[in-house]
């Protein structure tokens, strides 16, 4: 099954896959979902940072994230994922009685490797939703699904707590990832609003060069590089999908004009808007 987005009609998925798309550079996330790997290994790239999953992985990802899978050096390609998908509307209902802190620290410390206990959860999680997701009669998935991300996240969270030696040695710098967390959030909410990296450090209420060490220290990147990566993949997306003529996309984003639009797509791209959705036209 492809990882492409879900349908209107439909809220939720459960099924395998080998992650293809995510092999071809990084994505942007409209969807989450939980992944446990099933054989192989892999390194996933994550909002620029680096995770190593094999057999009994679990791995949690969220809409708007940016991801991209890696092969392990020296091992051929041949991982398998059981992966539940879920549209971003699950997720706001889910989270709505987690407090923003639970959520942050999920997006921050979301990858388990070997920890069994985890890995029974989502053993016994997706098994329990293969019997309804087998029924074509059943019409409640989406609270099903619902159910169980709640009690995921709840559970998730509350384990993590309790068991702080399992958290990444990272967490020295908190402070660091916290506001690189903070970054990203506004980048998410506001890449069409603004490409400046003075913006979010405005928003942010700290110096432009103090948000550049930080995410320096996260990704070895200036906040530039991140915010152009992130607009220009949201770009794509939209020439490849949407119906919407080039320039209305350039006011969509909030260039001054058409020209200026088209030379920073082909800075980024190597082509202009119009010969990559030429190239999709002619791939379809």
């Amino acid at each position: 099954m492809e990882l492409s987005e879900l349908s209107s009609c439909q809220e939720a998925e459960l099924f395998s896959s080998s992650l293809e798309e995510w092999q071809e550079g990084p994505q942007v996330l409209t969807y989450g979902a939980i992944l446990i790997c099933r054989k192989g290994r892999a390194v996933l790239n994550v909002n620029y940072k680096e995770w190593e999953l094999y057999k009994g992985a679990v791995i949690t990802v969220f809409p708007n994230d940016v991801v991209e899978l890696k092969q392990v050096k020296e091992m051929k390609n041949d991982w398998e994922f059981e992966i539940l998908k879920y549209n971003p509307s699950l997720l706001r209902e889910a989270s709505l009685q987690l407090e923003q802190t639970v959520y942050s620290y999920l997006r921050e410390d979301r990858c388990r490797q070997d920890t069994p206990v985890v890995t029974n959860i989502i053993n016994h999680m997706f098994s329990l939703l293969k019997v309804y997701f087998s029924q074509p009669e059943c019409t409640c998935i989406s609270q099903l699904v619902l159910c169980q991300l709640k009690a995921f996240f709840i559970g998730f969270h509350e384990y993590l707590q309790r068991n702080p030696q399992y958290r990444p040695d990272e967490v020295k710098s908190f402070r660091v990832r916290e506001l690189f967390n903070r970054f990203m959030m506004l980048m998410e909410r506001d890449y069409k609003v603004s490409r400046d990296v003075y913006y979010y450090a405005g928003q942010m209420n700290i110096t432009s060069k103090y948000l550049t060490n930080i995410v320096r220290q996260v990704t070895g990147h200036t906040p530039k590089i991140i915010i152009d990566q992130y607009v220009i993949l949201h770009i794509k997306m939209q020439l490849q999908h949407s119906s919407l003529s080039i320039k209305e996309i350039a006011w969509d984003y909030h260039f001054t004009d058409i020209s200026f639009f088209c030379r920073y797509f082909k800075k980024h791209t190597g082509k202009t808007p119009q010969q990559l959705r030429e190239k999709e036209t002619f791939r379809v």
